[in-house]
């Protein structure tokens, strides 16, 4: 598992020496030289460049709640094309649980290059829910041009002091400048994780200081620190990826211990085996799976169903009993919002109730089973190493029916057991477990996809035939999802359709849509015009007509994150041709076999004459699922390789 720089610092708060430095820019006062820019000189391509970044971080009396955060951004973007006018779409976040945070002081000016400016109103600020914990404010900035200057700035009260605001130095534009300062008192100790090695500054200065709490003062050692970064490149996102926000240039903070004065030091960040302990006892968590009250309206449901079945069949009884049952809800979180009854009633809720109710089912069915605590793809990665419970997003169940563990996770009825959404394949997950809490991997099944195509070729340029598809695993999720209240041929005629545009489907039909453990089948009949070139004597065709890696999905030079597939895969692309009568092979593609280092993927692309006719045998199978930046090299070429033998093409001469 890759983890950022770790380092704990037993902290402090402001210190004239840094909080004394001038801010990196004062708002409304936009150098002439940044109003006159049309072109980033270190990136020429850039639709737009953050000029500068800048936030403070400090410690302050609520009067009401003790100490609490004041959080200050300040942010100035440079538009450059009109491709980077979503850069005036501004969105901010903020923990609204209880009122734990809010904004105030936010304002808005977009400056065009002559210098007029426009303040964006505050009727145009609008604020909406995100889930039960998160709000946000959301606004578009008005009159942009290429040449413009948007520059906003806000604060964040918050009381939240156990988890600093993270801090991100790097975005998908470039950054020219951003910085960070804030001060702790000593009472804290927080551990700090960076990603993307060492800062370009990085100061720290302590003073004692007078600080008053809920009108007393109380004198403290404060320590300042300042962390800036400049000209950092634009990072952007590539395929197979899980989020940028894991790879960015970054800081975070968590709070680790507290000591207040006159008080014996106080533990925050636990160990697991007590964090699991504490989530075992939460009403919002395991009081839901442990207690019947909560859930014994939905066993009642399912009870007379389990008689007789082995535990495996119970297993796979419930699931589907849950996945067909009760829909998923928007929305990610790890607690229960009400009870898993009220869930069963509604005959909805969040993936996570799901999935707890699946836990609860399963042990009252006496069949073992435990929460998993996972970080979606798009959430971010997970350290094993401290036990931050916000790096979580989402719960899967863990059964263990006849000794076989068993990951699940409900919400999809046409998921089988056994596969949890892709969205959740992150590498690994926590199980809460009383007596054993672990970090488990979570291996994923593969994907698969077959294609059989039987097709005529005629003499001009036109195929016709049949095509057949076969889709097992997660593949046969996605095509049936897709099938599902389709009533325009499905996902074999839309990619028919889509590669082409031409074709003409006079037959579809699909089998085992509903049998989830067998592959989804469909087969077509077909026309397809213009799939061959025919010039004078010469017929050229080429061969590899369906497959996902015509093009390399793979574009940059250099990839400075990895490569993180969600689960193995293997694509085949059979393919018979009849030779038009009076037509006989010319030239055919060479053979090409490819592996990739240490088994981790692999291409096979064999054509051969087979009497009259033609066959194409092509695999592309990828088992390795991450690839680092090192890798990445190797793995673009194999691609490039993919691509390039798919364009390649069959000669075929008239017969004199």
């Amino acid at each position: 598992m890759h983890f950022p720089s770790l380092f704990s610092l037993a902290m402090c708060l402001f210190s004239a020496a840094i909080y004394g430095q001038k801010q990196p820019m004062k708002f409304g006062k936009i150098p002439a030289e940044d109003l006159a820019m049309t072109v980033y000189s270190l990136d020429t391509s850039a639709a737009a460049v953050v000029l500068c970044d800048y936030g403070e971080i400090t410690f302050e009396d609520t009067r009401t709640k003790g100490l609490g955060i004041n959080f200050y951004r300040h942010k100035r973007i440079k538009l450059l094309k009109p491709s980077g006018f979503h850069e005036g779409d501004i969105s901010i976040s903020f923990y609204d649980k209880d009122r734990t945070e809010y904004v105030k002081g936010l304002k808005a000016v977009v400056t065009a290059p002559n210098g007029t400016e426009t303040e964006v109103s505050k009727k145009d600020f609008f604020e909406e829910k995100v889930n039960d914990y998160w709000s946000r404010i959301r606004f578009t900035c008005p009159n942009l041009q290429a040449g413009a200057v948007i520059e906003y700035s806000y604060e964040i009260v918050s009381d939240r002091i156990f988890a600093l605001p993270d801090w991100y130095f790097q975005e998908d534009i470039p950054v020219r400048w951003s910085e960070i300062r804030m001060g702790i008192p000593e009472w804290f100790n927080y551990v700090f994780l960076s990603e993307g090695g060492p800062f370009k500054i990085s100061e720290q200065a302590t003073e004692n200081k007078q600080m008053n709490i809920s009108g007393t003062g109380f004198p403290v050692k404060l320590t300042t620190y300042r962390f800036a970064e400049e000209n950092l490149p634009a990072l952007k996102k590539e395929p197979y990826i899980t989020t940028m926000d894991d790879y960015y240039k970054s800081l975070r903070m968590q709070l680790s211990s507290v000591r207040y004065p006159n008080t014996p030091p106080q533990e925050v960040m636990s160990t697991w085996p007590e964090v699991a302990k504490q989530l075992l006892q939460s009403h919002e968590f395991g009081e839901q799976f442990q207690k019947k009250r909560f859930y014994d309206k939905a066993w009642k449901a399912v009870e007379a169903d389990l008689s007789g079945l082995t535990a495996t069949e119970k297993a796979d009884k419930i699931y589907q009993f849950v996945c067909v049952n009760l829909q998923a809800e928007d929305g990610w979180g790890k607690w229960v919002r009400e009870s898993l009854n009220d869930c069963f009633e509604k005959k909805s809720g969040r993936r996570n109730e799901l999935n707890l109710l699946l836990i609860a089912l399963m042990q009252e069915a006496g069949i073992e089973a435990h929460p998993v605590l996972v970080s979606t793809r798009d959430h971010g990665k997970m350290f094993d190493l401290y036990p931050f419970l916000d790096q979580f997003n989402h719960v899967l169940a863990l059964a263990v029916p006849d000794g076989k563990p068993v990951l699940m996770d409900a919400g999809n009825p046409f998921r089988p057991l056994g596969y949890p959404g892709e969205y959740a394949l992150n590498g690994a997950g926590w199980v809460v477990d009383k007596d054993n809490p672990q970090w488990i991997s979570i291996n994923p099944p593969s994907g698969s996809e077959t294609y059989f195509l039987k097709m005529e070729l005629a003499t001009d340029g036109s195929l016709s035939g049949t095509v057949s598809m076969s889709s097992d695993g997660y593949s046969a999720v996605d095509e049936r999802e897709q099938l599902h209240g389709s009533d325009d041929g499905g996902p074999l005629k839309k990619r028919l359709m889509k590669r082409f545009p031409d074709a003409r489907v006079d037959s579809l039909s699909y089998s085992n849509e509903e049998e989830l453990t067998k592959p989804l089948k469909a087969v077509a009949t077909c026309h397809l015009a213009n799939m061959a070139t025919v010039n004078g004597d010469f017929i050229y065709m080429a061969p590899a007509l369906l497959g996902s890696f015509q093009e390399n999905p793979f574009k940059l030079e250099k990839r400075e994150y990895p490569v993180d597939f969600p689960h193995p895969f293997k694509e085949r692309v059979i393919l018979q041709v009849a030779v038009p009568e009076g037509y006989a092979v010319e030239e055919l593609p060479e053979p090409i076999n490819l592996s990739l280092p240490n088994e981790g993927g692999s291409f096979k692309f064999q054509m051969e004459q087979q009497g009259m006719g033609i066959q194409l045998v092509s695999t592309v199978q990828i088992n390795q699922l991450h690839h680092s930046p090192e890798e990445y090299i190797g793995l673009r070429n194999f691609f490039d390789q993919v691509a390039e033998k798919m364009g390649e093409q069959l000669v075929l001469k008239r017969i004199p």
